[in-house]
């Protein structure tokens, strides 16, 4: 067992565990279903986890099988990947620790015998979570969102206690709706790399340091649901032919004229600079780059 009276005892598998209840609290349902068969009831206990990044839900598969022994199933979905596995052993754990069964996002917060326990069973809650509910950017900034108000301060509380400098905001969860989303961001890139684990961990190195990737290696720094955006970059690139130099402004000029779009000026210098720091293309000085 994992847990002992509904707590997490100091181990590797309670660390495990914390990480596990970050990924619950932000995109994580567990649920039972009873059904009557031969005229007995029988109660089945699920677990389950929806994410853009087939990677991250690997990482949970990977947490639960370290904790229980079995892998569960993925399935892809057409803009994102679910994990799913059946365990009244797991599932009673996460209730014992206050999770309830069923929706829960706007009441869920970590749980105290979490909050209780070293720093490093707070900050692999933490770390999870920002795995299934934040983002990292094309600036290396990292943003994080809930609907649980309660949620977005205890991680806040707990980044604080790091000396991690964070903005706070508060926002619509949609144009029509009055719910609200509630978030902080952070650029302490080198803090998030130690914590981060997966998929977003290697597109925040790359951003933060640079390294050499070949287009569909930078197609992989995406989750499926940003790939509309993906073709953006092979037209820049299919503007800055191999070995010429192009200026910034005659490169937006010919996108607009070739594919018949307009894009603010920022939008160009972002994935500009995210393909120099991949390498891919090289900035020869301002404004004036060439693929490498």
């Amino acid at each position: 067992m994992v847990l002992e009276n509904g707590f997490i005892p100091e181990s590797k598998k309670g660390i495990v565990m914390s990480k596990l209840c970050g990924a619950l609290a932000t995109d994580g349902t567990i649920y039972k279903q009873e059904k009557l068969w031969n005229g007995y009831k029988a109660t089945s206990y699920y677990f389950e986890l929806t994410d853009e990044w087939e990677d991250s839900v690997k990482l949970v598969q990977k947490w639960v099988k370290s904790l229980i022994g079995k892998d569960g199933s993925i399935t892809p979905n057409t803009n994102s990947f679910r994990y799913r596995i059946g365990s009244k052993l797991l599932l009673e754990q996460f209730h014992s620790l206050g999770f309830p069964y069923g929706k829960k996002a706007s009441i869920v917060s970590i749980p105290k015998q979490i909050l209780s326990l070293p720093r490093e069973y707070r900050l692999a809650f933490v770390g999870a979570a920002i795995i299934f509910d934040g983002t990292v950017k094309l600036d290396g900034t990292i943003e994080f969102s809930s609907i649980s108000k309660k949620l977005r301060d205890q991680i806040v509380s707990i980044l604080r206690e790091e000396k991690i400098h964070v903005w706070e905001f508060e926002k619509q969860f949609t144009k029509w709706s009055k719910n609200m989303k509630y978030g902080f961001s952070s650029r302490s890139f080198d803090f998030f790399i130690n914590l981060l684990e997966g998929p977003k961990k290697n597109k925040l190195k790359v951003i933060r340091y640079g390294k050499k990737l070949s287009f569909q290696d930078l197609l992989k720094l995406f989750p499926q649901q940003e790939h509309s955006k993906l073709p953006f970059l092979k037209i820049i690139l299919d503007q800055i032919k191999d070995g010429s130099t192009i200026y910034f402004r005659k490169l937006k000029q010919s996108i607009e004229e070739k594919y018949n779009i307009s894009f603010h000026r920022n939008t160009l210098s972002v994935y500009l600079n995210l393909l120099t720091k991949s390498r891919i293309i090289k900035r020869i000085s301002n404004g004036l780059y060439k693929i490498e």
